[in-house]
């Protein structure tokens, strides 16, 4: 898959964003003057879906806070334990919580409203009867996004946003490769999204997030929550 990112990026396609005219309400992108410069950063299926000796969470807020970075860490709440007091402690220090559904499957769109809907209900819960504080987003897991579920995300005041910076970093091992193909992507008001390593596992994102920083730092972009990237533009 690395050539079809490599060709639409070097022509300057986004092509996440082809999703857009069937997923009418989802955020792609932030538009206007007030994000010139600005990017938000959002990291899928967090925290740690293995042992607690295998997250590398402090790893990626102590990279972050070294770069002046925040960033939407979108949450499966079977992969929360053991996280929770670093939970609060990332809510203070600037970041933010998305729901992303129980676990990392594709099979969610497939459900009963009914079904689904419970389902994003216990992870919304989960989290924010951890940190204490409202969860806006939803991302869907793989990107599959249905009427149905929609209809649930309005119902929980929740806003789907999936991204314009994306390079199937989950499974693309090249971390140089992954940076450099999301920095050609990148541009003021852009939604990176990327997928949080652990040990043993997607370990290679953790160098690629640190490349992507460096990169963002020496091109001028600031990386932020995708709530702070909204309120600055026309959307």
């Amino acid at each position: 898959m690395q050539w079809v990112w490599d060709v639409t990026s070097r022509v300057g396609l986004h092509p996440v964003t082809w999703l857009g005219a069937v997923y009418s309400d989802t955020v792609f992108r932030a538009r206007g003057p007030g994000v010139q410069g600005t990017v938000a950063l959002t990291i899928d299926d967090g925290i740690c879906r293995h042992n607690i000796d295998r997250s590398l969470l402090e790893e990626v807020r102590a990279m972050l806070r070294e770069r002046g970075a925040t960033a939407t860490f979108m949450l499966c709440s079977d992969y929360l334990s053991g996280h929770e007091g670093a939970m609060r402690q990332m809510i203070e220090e600037g970041h933010e919580f998305g729901n992303h559904c129980p676990k990392d499957w594709g099979g969610y769109a497939s459900l009963a409203s009914e079904e689904f809907e419970e389902q994003l209900l216990e992870t919304q819960t989960a989290i924010e009867g951890i940190v204490g504080a409202e969860v806006k987003w939803f991302r869907a897991p793989q990107g599959k996004y249905t009427a149905s579920m929609r209809k649930s995300c309005q119902k929980l005041g929740l806003r789907h946003a999936l991204g314009d910076c994306y390079c199937d970093d989950y499974a693309i091992t090249d971390s140089e490769w992954v940076a450099a193909t999301l920095l050609r992507q990148v541009q003021s008001g852009s939604i990176i999204i990327l997928h949080m390593p652990e040990r043993g596992y997607r370990e290679h994102v953790f160098r690629a997030l640190a490349l992507l920083l460096e990169g963002l730092e020496r091109r001028n972009f600031r990386a932020v929550t995708l709530s702070s990237l909204m309120d600055l533009s026309d959307d």
